[in-house]
């Protein structure tokens, strides 16, 4: 009897364990699952990385810049890279609406940035005569077009272009939607219609925009009473903010979008080794002050067609605070000549 009733116990005892097991099973099962879906979501994102930048590099013709002794590594060496913000309408050949420079030194952690106004009139060696600098793009020959506006910008400034981003307005509208949003500080009250024939209200102070806002933003510049000067600040406020935005995303979903917007929308000749040499230093290069530069000159029109001429002084000076940030050291041999041509 005794016996019995042990025996009935024990099988109470292993019926009361058995659901316990059931869960930690279950917990164990979908842990490994869990750990198999993050491994594999992380492949996944790494092949969505590799796959938008294969899309998105492309090469230039040349190995590096003629200004160059020898060929420089982001990351590594201070650069210049040239936005081109590119503005191309069906049966266009497009031009370079927004140019920034951007000079990096990696070293002293300076940054440099410039805009350069699309009217500017310079020589442009693709066309071989002088001609508004935004135009060089569509005088570039198809498949390399920045190429003719790397040149023409390295005629303009006397120093070496390394790498370039070249994005279209879809591709920018596009990836501040994927950041969530931008914040600007918006400098002024002003009302301007967008390109699909809105009107967007701006109020003066931070305002968090969506892609076509930013955009618009951007673009304006009759409301501006600076003029292209306005319009530049503006750029650059917009090209900052996306960046800040995209480097701090840390949910995969949105990185994995932004990833594949990217490789859309944007052409450049930035590997992906460097692309992510480039975001280990970003942090580093924006806590200090980065200096903008201002291409000073004048308006005029030259056979009834309006140029922005700018002036040899400011050229020359912006040209050697380049060379500086970019630890080049100016051709003083031409001065010397001069100088013992005249004794």
């Amino acid at each position: 009897m005794d016996n019995k009733n042990s025996s009935q116990r024990m099988r109470r005892r292993r019926r009361k364990k058995k659901p316990f097991r059931k869960f930690l099973k279950l917990v164990l099962i979908l842990s490994i699952f869990l750990g198999i879906g993050a491994i594999s979501y992380g492949g996944f994102l790494a092949y969505k990385v590799k796959t938008a930048a294969d899309d998105s590099y492309s090469e230039l013709e040349r190995e590096k810049s003629d200004l160059r002794e020898t060929k420089v590594e982001l990351g590594e060496d201070p650069v210049n890279i040239l936005m081109m913000g590119v503005e191309s309408y069906k049966d266009s050949p497009g031009h370079s609406d927004a140019l920034i420079l951007l000079s990096v030194n990696p070293k002293t952690k300076e940054t440099v940035m410039l805009s350069i106004p699309r009217d500017t009139r310079t020589y442009l060696p693709i066309i071989e005569r002088k001609d508004k600098i935004g135009h060089s793009y569509a005088y570039g020959k198809k498949g390399n077009k920045e190429e003719a506006t790397i040149e023409a910008v390295e005629e303009l400034l006397d120093v070496p272009i390394d790498y370039y981003v070249r994005t279209n307005f879809t591709g920018f509208q596009e990836i501040v939607d994927e950041v969530g949003g931008i914040t600007v500080d918006v400098p002024f009250k002003f009302s301007q219609v967008s390109i699909e024939s809105k009107t967007i209200y701006y109020q003066k102070g931070p305002m968090k925009m969506n892609g076509i806002e930013a955009l618009t933003y951007a673009q304006m510049r009759k409301a501006d009473k600076r003029g292209d000067f306005g319009r530049q600040e503006r750029q650059q406020q917009v090209i900052q903010a996306i960046a800040d935005e995209a480097l701090s995303i840390k949910s995969f979903a949105k990185a994995g979008n932004i990833i594949e917007t990217l490789g859309d929308n944007v052409q450049t000749n930035i590997t992906l080794k460097e692309m992510f040499a480039f975001r280990n230093f970003y942090k580093e290069l924006t806590q200090g002050n980065i200096e903008r530069l201002n291409l000073k000159g004048e308006d005029e029109y030259i056979d009834n067609i309006y140029y922005y001429v700018p002036y040899d002084d400011s050229i020359e000076e912006i040209s050697t605070e380049l060379k500086r940030v970019l630890e080049i050291e100016e051709d003083t041999q031409s001065g010397e000549s001069n100088t013992n041509e005249m004794n």
